[in-house]
């Protein structure tokens, strides 16, 4: 019986000695134990690096730590607060004739101020159709032939057809150049396209045995 007594006691004082160890440690994160400590830093925002004007969009801070204060500063666009969400904006992109920044640093509530992170976006007008038709007089398709079409510099894709003739309408952003290559085929003699712009007015054509390389070069107007 006094064994039992005396593991029963010993049991009891590991139990109060451990309680009395979990109360005084703290998780790293439970920064409200010891704020003094707290360094702010933030390493990253996360959200699209390229918009259309008109798009909204949301963009992410991390790491998030409750109670402190974030300044969100956007250049070039309009900022709107997300409800409930401190670590986020909602940015509506209204231009696309300056850069546009979002930047955004932390104040712990100790009053500590972290690093400035910024995400810079490209922004292109909203786009509007532009129109290739295509043909081929011998009815095979272009055999290995393409027009690739880009806009500042950025390709939009290669096009090309499988038989007799064919259209492709291409999405071509607002406010900047377009440039036309033709890249050769197999019967480059037997190839004919033509370029429609925004407003259905030809404003290319070649073939047959069309210009190799840039052929054409226009900048783009959705007004």
């Amino acid at each position: 019986m006094k064994n039992i007594l005396k593991n029963y006691v010993y049991l009891s004082l590991f139990l109060a000695v451990s309680l009395v160890i979990s109360s005084c440690s703290w998780d790293d994160e439970d920064f409200g134990s010891d704020v003094s400590k707290v360094v702010p830093v933030i390493s990253g925002v996360s959200g699209e690096a390229v918009a259309f004007v008109g798009d909204t969009y949301i963009y992410t801070l991390s790491p998030y730590r409750g109670g402190s204060e974030y300044n969100w500063v956007v250049t070039g666009a309009n900022m709107a607060p997300v409800d409930g969400r401190p670590d986020q904006i909602a940015v509506t992109f209204n231009q696309f004739a300056q850069p546009v920044s979002i930047s955004v640093n932390e104040i712990a509530s100790n009053g500590s101020t972290s690093n400035v992170v910024t995400n810079n976006i490209t922004v292109f007008g909203t786009p509007c159709d532009w129109t290739l038709n295509m043909q081929d007089s011998y009815g095979d398709g272009w055999n290995g032939a393409s027009v690739s079409i880009s806009f500042e510099g950025t390709l939009l894709g290669d096009y090309s057809i499988a038989g007799a003739s064919g259209s492709a309408t291409i999405a071509v952003p607002d406010g900047g150049d377009i440039s036309v290559v033709f890249n050769t085929g197999a019967w480059d003699s037997e190839i004919t396209y033509q370029l429609l712009d925004p407003s259905g007015t030809e404003v290319f054509a070649d073939g047959p045995s069309p210009l190799i390389g840039e052929a054409f070069t226009a900048t783009n107007s959705c007004n």
